[in-house]
Parts: structure tokens; C-alpha cells; sequence
């Protein structure tokens, strides 16, 4: 959600910042980009934020592998050869063409660093995925195959510059590498999607709500991110989640959203009242995109994360002056994304006659 574009002048831009494809300063994912607005805005961090990797074609897989549900749900947890962006990989846990019980789930990933697992261990490629990342813990477990992982840190909803190799791989383009490799077809069981938040670029937003007292800036930020994300995400949400659907019309599409980032009441980088308006925008980010995920099922995951903000005693969230800031950490991937996702929707059953077995809230 947090791995911005360089910001411009306003709150959300009607064309992204950042166009350049030249020179070592384009080259930073947008993931470095949040400290060292706030650090100029506030003076409050302490370091530099080290900028991920350059290049989302530079990728490769650090698995060791070899390259290779009807009904509408907004779900909540329930309880507390290399591709350019992606890879595919074989496990040899028995791919079949029928539904019989030993046919593996066979799942496709796409979105932003949320979704990659950046901040959660060792990047093991240019697109900042992690062993870590919820694509990596589903395909763990014993029925799921991830035969592509597409997400990638910096990721938008929306086709925006600098193109790759100079910046990630955008969620249409994501989508279009896996369609022509054949990746992401009519087998496919499971797709997951983590996407939106940089589209807004809560970056500058969190900029604009910085400091000790709430600043006039936030709340009018705030709104421009919301009518951005009305008028300009949806329809590209709405024309990608169409074209998953049409290229792999069995598949049980799950789209997980974005997490509080600060626990209410611990005043820090932000007041509480200016805690409290960008967690609200959240839930306005989220219910946006939940809106637009149609017979899938979209995962909410501000329970999970629910007393593990910034500022509480066990956050899952790293701080504003950690490389990786505003991201979750390995627990925040596992017991946040992971454990919401599989409360949400009963995996291992997908690909067994049936599509959603959706068990979390609606």
C-alpha cells in the first residue's frame, strides 16, 4: 500500500510524478519515498529510508524452485522460467485437469508490495518479494501450487510511468505477462490481489496529515485521495477484475485489503486526531475497492491487525524510520494477511467442484 511514487505538488495527481526513466533517482521504488518526505515535512526520523531494488525486469525467483466460489463476500479474518514482474514454478504436487481430490490449487498473485511481502524478510528479487508475503505462505500450504507470483513493491491499479525496468510492473501489465505465458488461464483456482494504495499516493497524504497537532492539510488530502480512487482507480479495477475473470472464469478471486497503520490513542509521526482520519480513509480505500470485487470475495483485514498499529506495544507495522516503513512485518504477513485470507476462504477446497467456500463474514 505504502511503497509511493514520488509525490506531486498535489495531493493526487491526474498523471504521476516521477516519469524520468533515466538516472539512479527514478530507480527508487516508491517504497523509500515515504521517509524521506516525512523527514523533510517533519524532521522527525532519524535515518535514511534505503530504497528496493531498481528493477522489476531484473527479477528472478529466490524459491529455489524450477520456473515453470459463486456469491458476493466482503470477508473479514474471523479472528485475530522467471517472468518480467513474476515467476512461475512447479512443486510437483500433481497437477490434473479434473476436480478429483489430489488435484493441486493452482494459484496466480498479483498486486503491490503488500501483496509481494516487502518489509517482511530478505527481498528475493527486484519486485521486493519475500518468503514471507502471503503468496509465498499460500503456496505453502500442502494442495496450493503458486504457479505465478506477479506482485510486485510499487505496484499501481493504473498503467503509470516509469515503465519497467525504470519502475515496477503495474497491475495491467502483471496481468497481461501472465495471460501470455499461459499462467493465468481456465485451470486457475485461486487469484489474489492486493492493489490501490499507491494509486492515491497515501504517501504525500500522510505528509500532509504529519505533525504533533492536525495540520489544515490533512483532511482535504484526504477527500482528493478518496475522489481519485472514486473517479479514476475504479474503472481500471473494475476493466482488470473483468479480465481475470474472463481468462480464468473458475478461479476464486480474492482481493485483500490494506491494514491501520497507526494504533488509535499513540500519538506519534501523527496526532491521534490525524490517526484517526487516515485510518477512516482506509476503510473509504478499502470499501472502494471492495465495491468493485463483484461474485470474489474481499478480505478485510483491519481486525487482524487490530491492537498491532504503530505505536502499540506489538506492532506489525514497521516504524517511519525502519528501510521498509509503513509495511508489515513477517508476524503482520503471517497472522495478519495469511491468517485473514484462510478464515476468509477455505483454499485447499478450491479446484474440488466448487468455487468461494467463503467462511468469514460478508
Amino acid at each position: 500500500m505504502h511503497e509511493f511514487r514520488t509525490p506531486a505538488p498535489s495531493s493526487v495527481p491526474s498523471s504521476p510524478a516521477g516519469s524520468g526513466k533515466s538516472g539512479p533517482a527514478v530507480r527508487l521504488r516508491r517504497t523509500g519515498l515515504i521517509g524521506a518526505l516525512l523527514l523533510g515535512l517533519t524532521g522527525a526520523l532519524a535515518g535514511a529510508v534505503t530504497a528496493a531494488p531498481a528493477s522489476a525486469a531484473e527479477t528472478v525467483s529466490g524459491s529455489g524452485s524450477d520456473a515453470r466460489a459463486d456469491g458476493s463476500h466482503r470477508a473479514g479474518p474471523g479472528k485475530s522460467g522467471v517472468h518480467r514482474g513474476g515467476y512461475g514454478k512447479g512443486h510437483g504436487k500433481g497437477h490434473g485437469g479434473g476436480h478429483g481430490r489430489d488435484k493441486t490449487v493452482d494459484y496466480v498473485a498479483f498486486g503491490d508490495s503488500y501483496a509481494s511481502g516487502y518489509g517482511g524478510g530478505p527481498l528475493l528479487d527486484a519486485c521486493g518479494r519475500t518468503a514471507q508475503g502471503y503468496p509465498a505462505l499460500l503456496d505453502a500450504l500442502p494442495r496450493v501450487e503458486l504457479d505465478s507470483d506477479q506482485s510486485c513493491a510499487g505496484a499501481t491499479a493504473l498503467t503509470t510511468a516509469p515503465a519497467p525496468p525504470a519502475g515496477p510492473v503495474d497491475l495491467p501489465e502483471q496481468i497481461s505477462t501472465a495471460v501470455s505465458a499461459n499462467l493465468l488461464n481456465r485451470d486457475t483456482d485461486l487469484v489474489t490481489v492486493t492493489i490501490s494504495g499507491n494509486d492515491i499516493q497515501f504517501g504525500s497524504v500522510v505528509a500532509a496529515c504529519a505533525g504533533t497537532a492536525l495540520p489544515e492539510t490533512c483532511a482535504p488530502a484526504l477527500a482528493a485521495a478518496q475522489a481519485y480512487a472514486e473517479n479514476t482507480v475504479v474503472p481500471q479495477l473494475q476493466a482488470s477484475f473483468a479480465q481475470i475473470r474472463e481468462t480464468a472464469p473458475r478461479a476464486e478471486l480474492v482481493v485483500a485489503g490494506y491494514p491501520y497503520l497507526f494504533e488509535a490513542g499513540t500519538p506519534g509521526i501523527l496526532s491521534t486526531e490525524a490517526q484517526n482520519l487516515f485510518n477512516a480513509g482506509t476503510d473509504a480505500l478499502n470499501d472502494v475497492v471492495a465495491g468493485q470485487v463483484g461474485d470474489g470475495t474481499f478480505v478485510d483485514v483491519t481486525d487482524a491487525f487490530a491492537g498491532h498499529g504503530i505505536g502499540s506495544a506489538d506492532p506489525w507495522i514497521l516504524n517511519v524510520t525502519d528501510p521498509y516503513a509503513l509495511h508489515p512485518t513477517a508476524t503482520g504477513y503471517s497472522e495478519g494477511y495469511f491468517a485473514a485470507i484462510t478464515a476468509a476462504v477455505d483454499v485447499e477446497r478450491l479446484g474440488q467442484g466448487g468455487k468461494g467456500h467463503c467462511r468469514g463474514r460478508s
